[in-house]
């Protein structure tokens, strides 16, 4: 772990603006911290790795892809008949595999599908995919036109559709590619949309999506530990220790009764410790570090930019 943690600080700046340095760092991790949720009921390294190194965004691509799109995957397969080229390509998914889901979309162009004679033709756009430009597949949300919900998902290999992903270039985030997906008359097989019925599918995009953000919140709390102890470091104070580890502990306990409520199949109770509560700690960081701005270094300021993730719920 100490090596991991040492390769994670040394190649911050240069991996946010390198893609194959983001996937070289994520199989490191993936093979150290197999992403599969039900190993992590208690205790979760998204955690460990944000405290120690203020990696935000690296957290956040093992929440995604460890509690987000590998059990949507697994409902998929349990949930569905699979054609044979379908079933290839989810077969051929192994812990250091990059799967990003296509989700988010303005309600005024979602993407939608026609059919003629099995062939699909897409047309939207998704607009927030975490490691969209490093991912090996693309799971991409859908309905047919005129639909008001979602009711397929589309298997699509990332280098089908490279020139559709365009980089957001994110002022958050910035160890991790996220990109915005443009669909106009993209035509793939109906090989590659598994059966299952609309409403399951979208149960467990909300059962998934629910833990996704409880491990959020806590990665984002943790986050403000190491903060925290970077501000001590400079004798800036803030807010104690203390404070923020019960704040941790409160949203820990949380997260892994959602997450067992979720692998055991049962209704997902959504409580977690109150929004106020982390945004006005943030908020409060956010302040001192402006008021001390010239007293950090590059790596520092790249890092301290997430304390704006949820500059957007004020």
């Amino acid at each position: 772990m100490k090596e991991l943690i040492g390769q994670i600080n040394s190649t911050y700046c240069k991996r946010t603006q390198d893609l194959s340095m983001q996937r070289d760092l994520w199989i490191k991790l993936s093979n150290q911290f197999r992403p599969e949720i039900s190993q992590y009921r208690t205790t979760r390294p998204s955690v460990l790795i944000v405290r120690e190194t203020g990696d935000l965004g690296l957290a956040v691509l093992w929440i995604v892809q460890t509690a987000l799109v590998r059990p949507i995957i697994k409902d998929i397969s349990l949930n569905s008949q699979l054609s044979s080229k379908l079933s290839e390509m989810i077969t051929g998914i192994n812990n250091n595999s990059i799967i990003a889901l296509a989700h988010s979309e303005d309600p005024k162009n979602p993407v939608t599908f026609t059919e003629s004679d099995c062939i699909l033709s897409l047309k939207g756009e998704k607009k927030f995919i975490t490691a969209g430009k490093n991912a090996d597949i693309i799971m991409a949300t859908s309905r047919k036109e005129k639909e008001e919900k979602v009711s397929s998902i589309i298997f699509i290999s990332r280098s089908d559709i490279e020139t559709n992903l365009e980089d957001l270039n994110l002022k958050i985030f910035k160890s991790v590619n996220h990109s915005k997906l443009r669909l106009d008359n993209f035509n793939t097989s109906r090989e590659f949309i598994p059966d299952i019925k609309p409403e399951l599918l979208r149960r467990s995009l909300k059962r998934w999506g629910i833990i996704e953000r409880a491990l959020i919140c806590e990665s984002f709390i943790s986050f403000l530990i190491y903060v925290n102890r970077l501000f001590a470091s400079k004798e800036i104070s803030v807010v104690t220790d203390n404070e923020l580890s019960s704040m941790l502990e409160i949203q820990s306990a949380s997260a892994s009764k959602q997450i067992n409520e979720a692998v055991y199949g049962e209704r997902v109770e959504t409580v977690n410790l109150n929004l106020e509560r982390i945004l006005n700690s943030a908020e409060k960081f956010k302040s001192k570090y402006m008021e001390n701005y010239d007293r950090f270094i590059e790596s520092e300021h790249l890092r301290l930019a997430d304390l704006s993730l949820f500059d957007s719920l004020r």
